[in-house]
């Protein structure tokens, strides 16, 4: 067996850039193909459970941020944690059967199989930039400006990122062995939903709390996303570098995994 390293995978998915372009396109147009509405369901789905979370939460309950009494900073705030927890929430999800739910790839195909998480990170990622298209939109029509530290954003999304396709190299290969993962993963994401500061500010929790949530890895993220894109603040470099070592050992730890356990999947399967 070739000796893994982390050149030779980041290789592979430059050399199959084209082949990883039509899986994203084959996947989106599968999603979207026997439906009336098409891709307008990107946009739509989206709308519709936000609508849902702010009407729970913001009427019902009478959440509001920080404090102030404007329920549409708190759809704002939402919103914003919502995209970030759905860009990890569906590459994990996918990952335990993908590996699974294409065996021709596995036995009767040379194929780069670590493609096949990265085409799901990437099909998210496309959801969440129409998501976060759709947040601007929002904060453009209630302020009438957007803030100039959004240019920050693409950064914050490299640790989320990062993240997302390190546990999803790691879970398509245990999924391979432990089918009952599949099943348990759906459960740990919609606990993770509200484990994470999607409904609050991490502020807000109380300070065990708030220790324990520095593990979790979308906190950062969801934070500096609002801060940058709806609070008008400069990207913190200091935690920012932080989360992007962690994030890239994550990401190699799960590749690593995978290529490791990649000459098995055709006996098990």
């Amino acid at each position: 067996m070739k000796p893994f390293s982390v050149g030779s995978g980041i290789a592979s998915l430059y050399q199959n850039r084209d082949l990883l372009r039509s899986l994203v396109g084959r996947e989106l147009q599968a999603k979207y193909r026997a439906t009336t509405l098409g891709f307008l369901w990107v946009v739509i789905y989206p709308l519709m459970m936000l609508a849902v979370y702010s009407f729970v939460f913001g009427v019902i309950f009478g959440s509001r941020w920080r404090g102030q009494g404007d329920i549409w900073e708190f759809v704002e705030m939402l919103y914003c944690g919502l995209i970030v927890h759905a860009l990890f929430s569906e590459t994990v999800s996918k990952a335990p059967g993908i590996i699974v739910n294409n065996p021709n790839y596995v036995k009767k195909v040379v194929f780069p199989l670590e493609l096949l998480p990265v085409g799901n990170l990437l099909t998210s990622l496309f959801n969440s930039l129409i998501g976060f298209g759709l947040l601007l939109v929002f904060v453009l029509a209630e302020r009438l400006c957007i803030n100039w530290t959004a240019i920050f954003a693409p950064l914050v999304l490299i640790p989320i990122m990062l993240y997302a396709i390190g546990f999803a190299w790691f879970l398509a290969a245990l999924g391979v062995f432990f089918r009952d993962i599949e099943q348990f993963i759906g459960i740990l994401m919609s606990m993770l939903l509200f484990l994470s500061p999607v409904f609050y500010a991490t502020s807000a929790a109380p300070e065990f709390a708030q220790k324990l949530m520095i593990f979790n890895p979308l906190t950062y993220g969801i934070e500096e996303m609002r801060n940058v894109l709806l609070n008008g603040e400069v990207l913190r470099l200091m935690p920012w570098g932080i989360n992007l070592a962690v994030s890239s050992i994550t990401a190699w730890c799960g590749l690593w995994v995978f290529e490791r356990s990649r000459p098995a999947f055709a006996d098990v399967i």
